[in-house]
């Protein structure tokens, strides 16, 4: 433990791990309360008077070590993430149903509780409520994402649901449309849900890498209109065209542990659902799909297909959420690491959020894809920042 601590004093003396801020200086009459401006004054651990910093834990010091460690906690149990959801199905207008999660219970409830189950406390109609968008093939059930549910309500005060992708965390597949980065509709729909059930309630969101990519994409489709009084994304991914060709580049870390075990789950999905998949008008050659190894090429098989496109290419182009930063008008902030062995640094529109006075970029150095873990004993570094800015707009 000595040892430990040595080195991590040692760290702190070496490098400065300074958090990395950008914003536009737009000062603007109409946007004299920038989302910078607000950074400044309400979020101390982006703001500190000597920098802020994301010291990371000593041992998890590459990208690659803090994203497999991450992997290695999904159903962890502990103290910062041991909670019970209540579920809700949505149905979609185009038939298909995704689960909503919620911490601690959901805005409305049956009245009578069944023998032997707990009283529950029944927050506000006022409570603000945040929605969380997992990653692609994530659910409510990982680790970082129970975490931060349990910390939005807990230090936050924030009612939390996580809106599970179609298929996914033992939802029901009943309409051909999979999980796809282009398509946002799902998000617009939880939201006009959560209006009409909680009417009195702000709403936030928080998007991780491909939730994040929709949900950046969603608030860009929707300028003012997007219903949503702010928004935090994790690990986006941007450029999409950019952050898959580097998926693909062969390292030990990548051809070991990300690509056999995201292409695992993706050909687990897909073949879970393939009876509702094939009702399609694509047509798929699931001999292929059972054989891919490469998360591209699954892509190409599946994910694009399914969505109507005739090339990979063209899916990634329009799923790019970085074409449609310019015209996001929520207040914004993204969260990257730039040793992310998923997300490029060249993929993160730093133009186009220095343009925007609503849009604002934290990068740190070490973070890994959606895991920035900190101190001796890992805790997420990002949970804090979060609540600041939720709390700052909501």
């Amino acid at each position: 433990m000595n040892t430990l601590l040595a080195i991590s004093k040692w760290l702190q003396k070496l490098q400065p791990f300074k958090v990395q801020l950008t914003t536009s200086s737009n000062t603007e009459e109409e946007d004299k309360t920038t989302v910078r401006s607000t950074i400044e004054s309400g979020c101390p651990s982006l703001m500190r008077e000597n920098g802020a910093k994301m010291m990371p834990t000593p041992y998890l010091l590459s990208g690659w070590l803090q994203t497999v460690y991450l992997a290695m906690q999904a159903r962890k149990k502990d103290q910062f993430s041991n909670i019970e959801y209540d579920r809700h199905l949505l149905d979609l207008h185009d038939g298909g149903l995704v689960s909503l999660d919620w911490y601690p219970i959901r805005p409305i409830r049956r009245n009578i509780r069944t023998e032997g189950e707990p009283l529950i406390a029944i927050p506000d109609p006022k409570t603000p409520i945040v929605i969380i968008i997992p990653a692609g093939m994530s659910t409510s059930g990982e680790y970082y994402i129970r975490c931060l549910a349990k910390a939005l309500y807990d230090k936050g005060g924030f009612r939390a649901v996580i809106l599970n992708h179609r298929g996914c965390c033992n939802t029901p597949l009943t309409t051909p449309r999979l999980l796809s980065g282009d398509y946002t509709g799902d998000l617009k729909e939880t939201i006009a849900h959560i209006q009409n059930i909680a009417p009195e309630a702000s709403i936030g969101a928080i998007g991780f890498s491909v939730g994040a990519n929709i949900l950046t994409k969603y608030l860009g489709e929707q300028g003012k209109n997007s219903n949503l009084a702010a928004a935090v994304t994790i690990g986006c991914l941007f450029d999409t065209a950019k952050t898959f060709n580097r998926m693909d580049e062969p390292s030990f870390f990548n051809d070991k542990a990300f690509q056999p075990n995201l292409t695992a789950a993706i050909r687990k999905y897909a073949n879970q659902h393939r009876d509702m998949i094939i009702n399609g008008n694509a047509e798929f050659d699931f001999d292929a799909i059972n054989k891919a190894t490469r998360v591209k090429q699954l892509d190409m098989l599946l994910t694009s297909k399914a969505a109507g496109y005739n090339t990979c290419e063209e899916y990634y182009q329009a799923a790019s959420s970085a074409l449609l930063v310019h015209s996001i008008a929520t207040p914004y902030l993204a969260i990257n690491s730039n040793d992310d062995p998923v997300v490029p640094v060249e993929a993160i529109p730093y133009e186009a959020i220095r343009s925007n006075p609503w849009t604002a970029l934290v990068t740190v150095d070490h973070g890994g894809h959606l895991a920035f873990f900190t101190g001796i004993f890992p805790k997420i570094w990002y949970i804090n920042p979060t609540l600041e800015f939720l709390s700052a707009f909501m």
